[in-house]
């Protein structure tokens, strides 16, 4: 199945639709003549659609149907073309606006005839009514994919008078990073609520107003005000912008001033291949750009070398000393690890760790959890136990770890989830609730996969049981319900537990779920194609480890295929029994796997009383297998 959309150039004679209705027509007066030659245009539309999507070699994953060979070959005088785009998976979209952007810049129309919507060539909209299902940020949604912040800029610009969700999202992130002015949160925050979108249902819109620092939810409140009862918009974006870096003190996240260019940065990141953009906002003084500079120096490709191990320093730095969280998280955990032979500083390490926890910066937390717990815990040589130390300081410090990796999984922070689970089987800083750890892990399962995926033994430990599950996945649907209500859902459990009252960190043995962390994670500020999103989320979860269950229902299955072949050669004698085995087998199958899908009691009763049937038996047997392959919980 494909997706047809047609292009055609403006007649000269006729003038410029104004209606859908009135496209259709010039449309169909386009194809009712021949051209007095082919028209070069559709030629350089199918190279520039084969530029970006090349054709795979048997045609099975093409992005369009362009006739390039024929175009080139023995092209035709038609008036208008039609390219057939296919949509094959979540790249449709990238696909779709290529080709709009593409046509447009050459001059052409396009008509979407499944939707009823014409793409003129200037830029304008037209759509049959409100409710058409027309893509108007096409060329904003293009530019933002190949990262071209200049272009997106000016569509954001261009588009302003319309007041669009999505343009003044994008708009709204771009001032808060500094891409093309001076970064301004408080301005970018009032943009991203111009557009209307509640910061629960866009994680972009929540992110601009998170770096609002409090000093200046004033104005950024003044801000929108103005934004709504302004004429032009632009125009008061541009004039508020060359306030920014008057307005914008250091502990605001807005730019600091500029430095000069620096040989050694531009050459370094020339050969990393860095855009020559991020070096120019960084040394502008923009506190993302300049953190983003050093993450390209840190993830250099093998170990890098000194010299670039001190570039990342000082760029982060420049971007901690604007109380860039993301920054001061990272600069911090450098100095406490001393990461690449960088001079440790335990007391500025951890200052810098608590000033980026201080704002719920998810790496900060988690980097500060971290050293908490490896300061007053020790695992037992050669045992699979740890030791929580027993002095008032460690105590402190265990206290706080399970806090600060709530706040984090409240955050979404896929690292937080998974070692809060690992914590609170641990019983570090909380009271034993091996029901709350193993309903974190479950949420984990999915929500940080690659930890999960990492760490089989500690899921193979925190497994739910027959006496513990139905309890752990009530916990774990109703912390997954809300993950912002996960810290208090979880103090208040913990808080009518009995053994609360006692010592929460007692200075004896605990069997320990993981005594080794992986490498911190290093999230960059938020881009405004993926902004603040964690590809972790999106992993599959791993598979449950193999079980008796697993045998059972593969058993069960090929009994019942097996007793369907030779259903007429069993006598009478046998045919009962055999049924009831297989039956039996299948159930205990049925009932074993459904443990580890997030089903409930009544559902996976009603389903192993289905598995004794022969023929009901085999389809549910497959349908669980199938549950289980996809990995869905």
């Amino acid at each position: 199945m494909s997706f047809t959309l047609t292009a055609w150039p403006q007649p000269t004679d006729q003038p410029m639709p104004t209606t859908v209705m009135q496209a259709q027509g010039q449309l169909d007066a386009v194809w009712a003549t021949e051209g007095a030659a082919p028209e070069p245009r559709f030629l350089a539309l199918a190279r520039a659609l084969e530029a970006r999507f090349p054709d795979s070699e048997d045609g099975e994953s093409d992005m369009y149907d362009h006739g390039l060979d024929i175009l080139e070959r023995s092209p035709d005088k038609d008036r208008a073309y039609n390219i057939n785009l296919y949509p094959r998976d979540d790249s449709f979209e990238l696909g779709f606006n290529h080709l709009i952007v593409q046509a447009n810049d050459l001059g052409l129309h396009v008509m979407d005839g499944q939707n009823g919507v014409v793409y003129l060539a200037h830029g304008e909209v037209l759509v049959l009514g409100p409710n058409s299902a027309a893509s108007f940020t096409c060329r904003l949604d293009d530019a933002v994919d190949r990262k071209d912040w200049r272009a997106a800029w000016q569509e954001c610009r261009r588009l302003a008078p319309q007041r669009l969700p999505e343009a003044l999202t994008v708009w709204a992130l771009m001032v808060v990073q500094g891409r093309m002015a001076p970064s301004h949160p408080a301005l970018g925050a009032a943009l991203a609520q111009l557009g209307g979108t509640a910061p629960e249902r866009d994680k972009r819109v929540r992110w601009c107003l998170d770096k609002v620092p409090a000093a200046h939810r004033s104005l950024q409140a003044q801000l929108l005000d103005g934004l709504r009862n302004a004429a032009d918009l632009v125009a008061l974006v541009d004039v508020e912008l060359q306030r920014a870096p008057s307005t914008q003190g250091a502990g605001g996240g807005g730019a600091a001033p500029a430095t000069a260019p620096d040989a050694a940065t531009a050459e370094a990141a020339a050969a990393l291949g860095v855009e020559p953009d991020l070096v120019t906002r960084a040394e502008g003084g923009s506190p993302q750009a300049q953190c983003k500079l050093a993450l390209k120096f840190m993830q250099a490709p093998g170990k890098g070398t000194p010299a670039l191990a001190k570039l990342a320093v000082l760029w982060l730095e420049r971007s901690a000393a604007q109380n860039f969280s993301l920054a001061q998280a990272l600069l911090g955990d450098v100095l406490l690890r001393g990461w690449r032979n960088v001079p440790v500083d335990m007391a500025r390490g951890l200052d810098l760790l608590e000033a980026a926890a201080a704002q719920d910066d998810v790496d900060g937390l988690n980097f500060l959890a971290q050293y908490l717990y490896d300061k007053s815990v020790r695992l037992r040589p050669g045992q699979d136990t740890i030791e929580k130390l027993k002095d008032p300081t460690s105590q402190r410090y265990q206290a706080r770890v399970p806090q600060l990796l709530m706040r984090a999984a409240a955050l979404e922070s896929p690292r937080g989830l998974f070692w809060l689970a690992v914590r609170l089987w641990d019983e570090v800083g909380t009271p034993r609730d091996d029901v709350a750890a193993k309903a974190v892990m479950q949420l984990a399962r999915t929500r940080a996969a690659k930890y999960c995926v990492e760490q089989p033994e500690t899921l193979a430990l925190m497994a739910t049981t027959p006496a513990d599950s139905k309890a752990v996945m009530a916990l774990a649907q109703e912390l997954g319900r809300d993950l912002k209500q996960l810290p208090a859902t979880l103090n208040a459990r913990h808080a009518a537990l009995p053994q609360a009252a006692a010592s929460i960190a007692p200075a004896v043995a605990a069997p320990v779920a993981s005594s080794s962390a992986p490498a911190p994670s290093r999230r960059h500020a938020p881009e405004p194609d993926d902004e603040d999103a964690d590809e972790d989320a999106y992993t599959p979860a791993p598979r449950p480890a193999l079980h008796a269950g697993h045998l059972a229902l593969g058993l069960g299955m090929l009994g019942f295929v097996l007793w369907f072949m030779f259903i007429t050669s069993l006598g009478k004698g046998s045919f009962k029994p055999i049924a009831l085995v297989v039956g039996v087998v299948s159930a205990y199958g049925v009932w074993r796997c459904t443990a580890d899908l997030d089903w409930g009691g009544l559902k996976r009763t009603l389903l192993s009383a289905l598995a004794l049937l022969p023929g009901a038996g085999f389809l549910v047997g497959a349908a669980v297998l199938l549950q289980m392959v996809r990995g869905r919980t």
